[in-house]
């Protein structure tokens, strides 16, 4: 197939909170491992205490992490469980709100305070999502 793009359907689906106070990364990493989801896509609503995220230079191939210990709404979380080292791992890209409205965001990263987290996950089934280094973008992916 030429596109990389393979069929997969849907198994179960999660829905719920995630609790004050967790890591946002942690704790659906850590659920995913608790149901052998080996394969998922994942979507979110909420607030943080603190949000941690980072931006992937493509020249240098490296990324900048960052973060902000204030309040943040989540106004946008897209991401994806695969298989990583043997384990599920969650790629994610969310945007932030600050009270002010001003936007920022990336590539989540562990750190993410949870003040309210409302997740959906959907499993994915009939299909295999490994990661692995690829040497030309010098990422782990499928």
């Amino acid at each position: 197939m030429a596109t990389g793009l393979r069929e997969a359907r849907t198994g179960r689906t999660f829905v719920g909170r995630l609790p004050t106070g967790s890591d946002l990364v942690e704790e659906i990493e850590r659920f995913a491992a608790e149901q052998e989801l080996r394969a998922a896509w994942v979507s979110a609503v909420g607030a943080l205490s603190r949000a941690a995220f980072a931006y992937y230079n493509q020249t240098i191939r490296q990324y900048k992490e960052m973060a902000s210990p204030r309040h943040h709404e989540l106004f946008g979380f897209v991401g994806n469980l695969s298989m990583r080292d043997g384990r599920p791992f969650l790629h994610a890209h969310a945007g932030f709100a600050d009270i002010n409205g001003e936007p920022l965001g990336g590539h989540l990263l562990k750190g993410c305070v949870v003040w309210v987290a409302e997740v959906e996950i959907r499993e994915l089934i009939a299909v295999e999502l490994v990661r692995e280094l690829d040497e030309m973008t010098g990422l782990a992916l499928w």
